[in-house]
């Protein structure tokens, strides 16, 4: 986990519905996050994968938002997508039939993910890179 008193902390919202994803790629590949821009591509797919999930899964439609933070230091950053609140149970087995292949980009992509339940009745997706091996690939 990123250190948060060592971080630089990039927070937005992105409008619920079909074009969320696409809103927060846009986001992070403009923003003042502090990552190298090699990593800057595989951050904003890992973050459009979460997103389109918090869709699907986490109840965000288009009257609903989508929290992100990212959260970086230069060895590793931390991405958080807070969704309103799940509608179907979470994301289906990424391996079954009726399962997508995000988070499989996600998890052989990523350093470390997971998903957890918040107290507002929604749920917080993360995932983590580290910068240094990244920057070196």
């Amino acid at each position: 986990m990123v250190a948060i008193k060592d971080a630089k902390i990039v927070s937005f919202t992105v409008p619920g519905g079909k074009r969320a994803a696409g809103v927060a790629r846009r986001s992070v590949l403009t923003s003042k996050v502090g990552v190298p821009s090699v990593m800057r591509h595989r951050l904003a797919l890992l973050l459009s994968e979460l997103v389109t999930n918090a869709i699907q899964h986490g109840g965000a439609g288009p009257h609903e938002t989508i929290q992100v933070r990212l959260a970086s230091t230069a060895k590793r950053v931390r991405v958080e997508v807070f969704d309103p609140g799940s509608r179907g149970g979470g994301p289906r087995d990424r391996l079954s039939d009726e399962g997508g292949y995000g988070l499989v980009l996600v998890d052989r992509l990523a350093d470390g993910w997971g998903r957890e339940t918040n107290n507002r009745g929604g749920s917080l997706a993360w995932f983590e890179l580290d910068v240094e091996g990244l920057a070196e690939a």
